[in-house]
């Protein structure tokens, strides 16, 4: 059975500060053999075992190249917020003791460090270009010239005499698509793109995803070391020999860096995959020119870099988007569609694999490759939030992963919709008023209005037309259920006496006080839309909290504040 879950054990401090600047300060982490046992799946969860600190984590990794003695590196693509706060203390300590030692005379300072003249890194460019000049002009095919000219940079197949599959201008969305439909296909090529200025970029592409890019001229920010040194992994003086290596060797610049012991192998192939994602944010950003992509058998070399997962850049950037845009306007663009069944695209099922998705993003896509439900019963079975289920089904069909089909056939869509009212029936038969209406018992009196008006929308008695007299009865059992527990729980005094009178009093109080605690962090944040909600539950819960007002007003003031007005006066509007 493959391993999901290994330990990373740190026997020493300077051990941990050396590789951390180019591992985990970088998102990657290199796992030796003995931190596993057995076969390591796809994606691990790491847990650290840091010096002073002790044990921290877990990290969430994806494997991107094993190693010959059997370790593993891997791409870190989630870490908690412990991780990070557990990094930053040791790293504080370290400047504690620094300070200390300063300050006690066992370590002198360093004197003033020599300042580089800008002339020199505009040497190191100059240098970069010229090298790539020297390439491009006599090193592909031509025979001669010094080993750097022979094997240095990536070889453009010749394609101008051939037509391209598919093509278009970075202007529209064609480019997005075409990337999603060569994920999906697995193709191997070259993607083309032609700016008006003249420059050209070539992707090389591997089994769905880029592996590497080539532009002339060149761009030098796109340049590994350039963008290592930017980053601050790498000094002048090793940029510097790097390039002395390459011209001298004729090898790369990644395996002149290993060669200076800059970094290890399985470190550069991730440094290769970040390389291969920085381009390709920037041609995604780029808005002026046209694109086009040919279809190869293979590529003319062999990348050590493993091909990105592009489908799994694209939904993640646009479920970054949906964070920032107003639930309306979400709900607007799938409302079209709320009475159309969800299904998946014919051929996709890989793709989602290799998306490495969350676990309640895998069980949702599961839910809907079992059974095509329409798009408002969704909301019902999945295994996300609502917010989160449209936000999911915003983006997956965005990006062409999920079509949305009108039910062709009468007896079919007469049956679900017979099992459907069943369903409802039978929630309405639910323990408490609560559960009666789809809510949480954490609720309030807008949560009440929205429930119901939404419910007796979804079932009026009309529907009888359609479902037929022997359903009349249950529509009107439906109805009278939803009558009955919105007149209880519409009353804001009411809905608490009856919340006390299905759930423990202590659960309520230590429900209010978490919700509180949640509200004050989220005005840490500054997510004022959070933390008024927060409050706002807490009292609802224990109204009159002196506490939980006082965070309500807080938010508030703050939210004045952001939008221009005056903080607002007096207590706030709150339930009492």
């Amino acid at each position: 059975m493959a391993v999901r879950h290994a330990t990373r054990r740190y026997s020493d401090l300077t051990t941990f500060l050396r590789e951390y600047p180019s591992t985990l300060g970088v998102q990657a982490l290199v796992l030796p053999a003995s931190a596993f046992d057995g076969e390591p799946a796809p994606e691990l969860r790491i847990d650290l075992v840091l010096p002073i600190v002790g044990r921290v984590g877990p990290l969430l990794g994806q494997v991107v190249a094993t190693l010959p003695d059997g370790g593993v590196a891997l791409r870190i693509t989630e870490s908690s917020a412990p991780v990070q706060a557990a990094v930053d203390q040791l790293l504080g300590l370290t400047e504690e003791v620094k300070a200390w030692l300063l300050s006690s005379g066992q370590l002198v300072a360093p004197g003033p460090a020599p300042i580089v003249p800008d002339e020199e890194l505009g040497r190191l460019r100059a240098r970069i270009r010229e090298l790539e000049e020297r390439i491009a002009s006599g090193g592909e095919g031509s025979g001669g010239g010094t080993a750097a000219e022979r094997v240095r940079g990536l070889r453009v197949p010749p394609v101008d005499h051939l037509a391209p599959v598919l093509s278009g201008e970075l202007a529209d969305r064609s480019l997005r698509d075409a990337l999603m439909a060569l994920a999906v296909e697995k193709q191997t090529g070259l993607l083309t793109v032609r700016r008006p200025d003249g420059r050209q970029r070539w992707g090389f592409w591997s089994k769905g995803g880029p592996v590497a890019w080539r532009t002339e001229p060149l761009e030098e920010q796109e340049v590994l070391g350039m963008l290592l040194y930017k980053a601050g992994s790498l000094t002048k003086e090793q940029l510097a020999e790097s390039l002395a290596i390459m011209e001298r060797t004729g090898c790369r610049q990644g395996e002149a860096l290993v060669e200076m012991g800059v970094c290890t192998f399985p470190q550069l192939v991730l440094m290769l995959q970040k390389q291969a994602d920085f381009v390709l944010q920037r041609v995604l950003r780029e808005r002026e020119g046209t694109w086009s992509f040919h279809i190869l058998g293979e590529l003319p070399e062999r990348f050590l870099a493993p091909p990105l997962r592009v489908a799994s850049i694209l939904y993640r950037a646009l479920l970054a988007h949906t964070r920032d845009m107003p639930a309306q306007e979400l709900a607007s663009l799938l409302r079209p569609w709320l009475d159309h069944y969800v299904v998946l695209v014919p051929g996709v099922e890989r793709t989602f694999e290799e998306m490495k998705l969350a676990t309640e993003e895998q069980q949702f896509v599961q839910i809907i490759q079992r059974t095509p439900y329409r798009l408002r019963e969704l909301f019902a079975v999945s295994s996300l939030s609502r917010s989160q289920t449209a936000a999911a089904l915003w983006c997956l069909y965005d990006l062409n992963l999920l079509e949305m089909q009108a039910e062709s056939s009468g007896v079919r869509e007469r049956e679900r919709h017979v099992q459907e009212l069943l369903s409802r029936r039978a929630a309405s038969r639910a323990k408490t008023l609560f559960e009666r209406m789809d809510l949480h018992w954490i609720c309030t009196g807008a949560d009440v209005t929205a429930a119901y008006q939404q419910l007796k929308a979804d079932w009026p008695m009309e529907l009888v037309a359609n479902l037929g007299e022997e359903h009349r009865a249950t529509l009107q059992e439906i109805n009278t259920v939803l009558d009955e527990a919105n007149a209880v729980l519409s009353s804001d005094a009411k809905r608490r006496d009856y919340r006390k009178s299905v759930i423990e009093r202590s659960k309520i109080e230590q429900s209010a006080e978490m919700l509180a605690k949640k509200g004050d962090m989220a005005i840490m944040k500054a997510a004022l839309r959070e933390a008024l909600d927060c409050f706002n539950k807490a009292l609802e819960l224990v109204p009159g909290h002196a506490e939980y007002r006082e965070g309500l007003k807080r938010a508030r003031n703050i939210e004045d504040l952001t939008a221009g007005g005056p903080p607002r006066p007096g207590k706030p509007s709150a339930p009492r």
